[in-house]
């Protein structure tokens, strides 16, 4: 095929009621020269019999297909050995319980192959809750640079992400003691200062709001983001970011654990980078005002 080869990997673990549609929304994509990779890691539920009624489907749509199911083995272990299956120029990983559009692969592509100093395209994304029901989107146009997303300036959706897959081998593939595995590997993929991370305004894919999203586990967050935040120690911006991630703490305490925010507050108002943060505001707006 004249278009590029995309490599598209599904890590699933305990997805049951979602993975099906999950490989759907692939399925489903305008873009035809895809390689897809579905790994379970270990589900405890009914994951593995959902995926298995999708195999013969799989099987006739991708320009090649793997599933492979096996003991548990964590996120970064399992998107690693996906990569050293994956033979695509670009590379795309979506979580069990999130859903492409059907054009999500074919903007990025031609966004990619127009833009070569552009190291990971990502799209807007819609946020759905457990039923699939939209709650909001989070729409943003914006080019970022590596001390834009040290900074956490960069919002940037996974769910909608491709990457050039040659960069991610060039960068070390993924760090498997890293819990905030994204993060990471954003940094990592534009510490070249040529390299630009870019979001496009179109909506491309849908997040999956529940119970169970790392992203309600503000105490592992903190402790990865501040892991990782570590290996740049002698950058210049090394301690405002810290900065910005105790502004980050406080605001996700504020509301719920007013005793712990309390203290970190107090270091906060002592610290100057604290002013230039938003979420320093919203955090004491939400200490003192948010019941």
């Amino acid at each position: 095929m004249s278009e590029p080869l995309v490599s598209v990997v599904v890590p699933c673990y305990n997805h049951e009621k979602y993975v099906r549609e999950c490989i759907q929304s692939i399925i489903d994509q305008d873009y035809q020269n895809i390689e897809l990779i579905i790994i379970d890691d270990g589900s405890k539920d009914g994951s593995v019999g959902k995926i298995k009624e999708l195999l013969s489907t799989c099987q006739k749509r991708f320009t090649r297909f793997e599933f492979r199911s096996r003991a548990n083995q964590g996120l970064c272990a399992t998107l690693n050995e996906a990569i050293v299956w994956c033979q695509g120029k670009y590379f795309s990983a979506l979580a069990s319980d999130d859903i492409l559009f059907p054009h999500k692969t074919s903007v990025l592509v031609q966004h990619m192959q127009n833009n070569p100093n552009c190291v990971a395209a990502f799209g807007s994304i819609s946020l759905i809750d457990d039923q699939g029901v939209e709650k909001g989107r989070r729409i943003s146009s914006s080019k970022y640079k590596f001390d834009d997303v040290f900074l956490l300036k960069a919002e940037l959706p996974a769910p909608a992400s491709m990457v050039d897959l040659q960069s991610i081998l060039d960068a070390g593939v993924y760090n498997e003691c890293a819990k905030i595995e994204d993060w990471d590997m954003w940094l990592r993929l534009s510490r070249s200062g040529e390299k630009t991370l870019e979001i496009l305004p179109c909506v491309l894919a849908q997040y999956r709001m529940h119970a169970t999203n790392t992203m309600k586990q503000h105490d592992i967050i903190h402790e990865g983001l501040l892991s990782i935040a570590q290996q740049y120690q002698t950058h210049p911006l090394y301690s405002r970011v810290c900065c910005v991630l105790n502004c980050v703490r406080l605001r996700n305490l504020a509301a719920v654990r007013k005793r712990e925010a309390m203290p970190l507050l107090a270091n906060l108002l002592l610290n100057f980078n604290s002013y230039r943060e938003l979420r320093f505001y919203q955090g004491v707006l939400y200490l003192f005002f948010k019941w």
